[in-house]
């Protein structure tokens, strides 16, 4: 490394964390301070925007110190802010557990994914292309369903889709969501049920109606299938009605 490089290599790492490095030598420390508080502005203030959430129930030591840590600690892959968010959730998933604020807040990995999430659902290029239903009930248990290609189920250990400074979860409650772009181009979600979750999965594999209820039905030992079809199809209309389900094929 010569000697442009290793001051380059200092500088960087103030800049990073200028606590545990200092300057390099002859820069003007007030100068210096200026571009450490503006680049950690930065990050702070595109972070705050993209977890609302998180940042409204952490206190200001709590939250700079999380940026902070990000800050300093992880080497983005990307020159783009749009995609630092991601790279945040990548350095979240990987840290959270050595994170003191993880005692404290056991749900916040969730939480962030579940804010960050919206992200990459709106970057989706994928067309959503909703069709009405215009058949029987007695038809759609011979149907395949086309399911929302930009769409994400997601199970979670805490209720996210409720966590506010007022509403912090002190036990887990397991939570499904669907995650999904509607046809208005706005990110939403659908709370469901263990049942329903498992019904989308087996839709999402390309079973038919039939093949997905009698999957059910196996493993849930169900000891009326026909019922059980009948329930389902009335599933399937409702998840059509909110656009998880674009239409039958």
């Amino acid at each position: 490394m010569n000697t442009t490089e290793q001051y380059q290599h200092t500088f960087a790492a103030h800049l990073r964390n200028p606590q545990a490095n200092p300057a390099p030598a002859g820069v003007n420390p007030q100068r210096m301070d200026v571009y450490v508080e503006l680049l950690f502005n930065n990050v702070e203030d595109f972070l705050s925007g993209c977890f609302p959430v998180m940042r409204s129930i952490l206190d200001d030591k709590q939250w700079n110190g999380v940026v902070r840590q990000f800050y300093a600690d992880h080497a983005c892959q990307t020159p783009y802010f749009r995609e630092i968010p991601a790279e945040f959730m990548q350095w979240l998933q990987a840290s959270f557990a050595t994170l003191p604020l993880h005692k404290s807040f056991p749900f916040l990995l969730e939480l962030a994914h579940y804010e960050w999430v919206e992200i990459p659902l709106m970057l989706d290029e994928a067309d959503v292309s909703w069709r009405p239903l215009d058949t029987e009930n007695a038809e759609l248990n011979h149907k395949s369903w086309d399911v929302n290609p930009v769409m994400l189920l997601q199970s979670y250990q805490y209720p996210v889709h409720r966590i506010s400074p007022e509403c912090l979860p002190d036990e887990p409650e397991p939570t499904h969501l669907v995650l999904l772009r509607n046809t208005q181009g706005k990110v939403d979600f659908v709370e469901v049920n263990a049942v329903t979750a498992r019904l989308l999965q087996l839709l999402q594999e390309g079973l038919d109606t039939q093949a997905t209820v009698a999957q059910l039905a196996q493993e849930m030992q169900h000891p009326e299938p026909t019922q059980l079809l009948a329930f389902a199809v009335q599933i399937m209309q409702q998840l059509h009605s909110q656009q998880v389900l674009l239409g039958t094929t």
